[in-house]
């Protein structure tokens, strides 16, 4: 369900933002709604809600709206500045708060819930407040809490933060509360909803994850960061396991193609040792021969190394390289007097 920011009358019942942590699957939920419709959607999955998705654990403090520029308190002041148009004709009040409305409708339509939160509670807050008194005064004081989050977060990096975070210190009375729900009735679960300030709702997850021993890792594939149960992860999801496992496989047939140049280069070798070992042992030496095969054994090995390094850098197939070592082999048997079989 879209919020309306065009409504000019303020629907019953407070506007939360409920999340609930999920500690085996590593999920997060959160549901923005009207409280009686969250706590039904929570309940029996039904509920008119504004946001209700479920997303990898530590999403929320790692995609949090931030604020460097001041465009939620901007636009918050045309808020207030319209309440002082609103007599003697109340179409000035509208006209005035147009341009914060679609700033908020932006923001609403960005896909991160902390966004789309501030920008439903904003207007919510403006069309209740301008009927009590001191009604600027009290919107001023309630959308300063509200994006107060947003401007510590700017810079904020909890994977850089120590546990419990620094962020506990910028909590005040006045925005520190929460409520815990437990709205399953066979399977319970916890659920914390904010209202006036996203900052307890920070605290309360930064607290769970270090409760549960869970850390923040940057991913070797990806770069991002994200929450893991331990040091021992290093990949952040089914997306970046595949990439992973093919780098591994393309790794493994590299090495593989490797050690089959290295057994080849090794047998080549060895063919050419053992032939010129009996030219100089045995019954059947051969000084003469040997001497031949010596000369012909360095020029070989000088040449075959160059070619091998050839095949490794990607000057030379390892096909050609095998054919040119059978050729060598020929070379060998024909000093020898007789042509041996060639070897695979």
């Amino acid at each position: 369900m879209k919020y309306d920011f065009a409504s000019r009358e303020r629907d019953f019942g407070r506007i939360v933002f409920a999340l609930t942590l999920d500690r085996k699957k590593l999920t997060e939920r959160i549901v923005i709604a009207r409280s009686d419709e969250a706590r039904l959607r929570l309940e029996r999955g039904a509920g008119e809600v504004y946001y209700d998705e479920t997303r990898p654990l530590g999403s929320l403090l790692l995609n949090f709206e931030g604020d460097k520029s001041g465009g939620w308190n901007k636009n918050a002041a045309i808020l207030r500045e319209s309440y002082g148009r609103a007599i003697p004709r109340m179409s000035a009040r509208w006209k005035h708060a147009a341009p914060a409305a679609g700033y908020l409708r932006e923001k609403s339509g960005s896909g991160e819930p902390s966004a789309l939160f501030a920008a439903v509670r904003t207007w919510d807050e403006y069309l209740n407040c301008f009927n009590l008194n001191h009604g600027a005064d009290l919107l001023t004081e309630r959308l300063s809490a509200l994006y107060r989050p947003f401007v510590l977060y700017a810079d904020y990096k909890p994977w850089e933060e120590p546990a419990p975070s620094a962020m506990s210190a910028a909590l005040r009375d006045s925005d520190s509360e929460v409520s815990l729900w437990y709205p399953a009735k066979k399977r319970t679960f916890e659920v914390v909803a904010a209202v006036a300030s996203l900052l307890p709702v920070i605290q309360y997850y930064l607290h769970k994850l270090n409760e549960w021993g869970y850390v923040f890792q940057q991913c070797k594939i990806c770069g991002r960061h994200f929450v893991a149960r331990s040091r021992h992860y290093e990949l952040c999801g089914d997306d970046c396991r595949r990439v992973q496992a093919a780098l591994n496989k393309q790794e493994f047939d590299e090495r593989a193609k490797g050690d089959k140049l290295e057994q080849l280069h090794e047998n080549a070798y060895n063919y050419w040792y053992n032939r010129l070992r009996k030219l100089k042992k045995g019954t059947a030496a051969d000084p003469e021969k040997a001497a031949a095969v010596v000369a012909a054994f360095k020029e070989y090995r000088r040449e075959a190394v160059k070619r091998k390094t050839a095949v490794k850098n990607g000057g030379l197939s390892f096909t050609d390289y095998a054919a040119w070592l059978a050729e060598q082999q020929n070379a060998v048997d024909a000093l020898m007097g007789a042509m041996a079989p060639k070897i695979d």
